[in-house]
């Protein structure tokens, strides 16, 4: 999980916790980076400053950070069944805040890029979730109106949000690691 690798993160920077997963998801929208590893430094590096710690101990902290290997993934239960399902009767897209290389080795590992007739890489011009111009710029790539899609996402702060925001009706997936 994301709060297991940030616990690991501070281990191995020998920093001890001074923040949490909700804290750097709050930090995402503040930032712009052309890299998952320069992201991480600028949120921890900000989330440290906000909190009158050493810049230091962030930028610590984000270099001793592990990505998982985006191409060890599965379908979490139902997952599959239901992309087919929903991938039968209407055109589906991806929204997505991560980055284009590791989303797409995602999409590769599980086999499903074909699956998906639009897919937006949110941070790739700097704005992501939750802002609606990434929801809005997929809507015109598919060419459809706001009323005739909806929007499945596991983050309260940026799937329903950003997908209410730009006026597209929202179902939140909700699971153990979610916001």
């Amino acid at each position: 999980s994301s709060a297991d690798r940030l616990a690991d993160a501070f281990d191995a920077a020998g920093v001890g916790p001074f923040f949490g997963v909700s804290d750097v998801r709050r930090w995402l929208a503040r930032v712009t980076a052309d890299s998952l590893v320069e992201l991480r430094e600028q949120c921890f590096t900000g989330i440290a400053d906000e909190q009158g710690r050493d810049p230091a101990d962030g930028l610590a902290v984000a270099r001793a950070y592990e990505d998982p290997d985006p191409a060890v993934v599965e379908f979490l239960p139902g997952a599959e069944s239901a992309l087919d399902a929903l991938g039968a009767r209407h055109d589906l897209a991806l929204v997505t805040n991560g980055d284009r290389e590791t989303q797409r080795a995602k999409l590769a590992a599980l086999d499903i890029a074909d699956r998906f007739a639009v897919t937006t890489f949110a941070g790739s011009n700097g704005v992501v979730k939750p802002d609606p111009d990434p929801f809005h710029r997929t809507l015109s790539a598919l060419g459809i109106e706001t009323s005739e899609a909806v929007h499945v996402g596991d983050s309260l702060r940026s799937d329903v949000a950003g997908a209410q925001a730009a006026g597209v009706e929202a179902v939140w997936l909700a699971r153990a690691e979610a916001d």
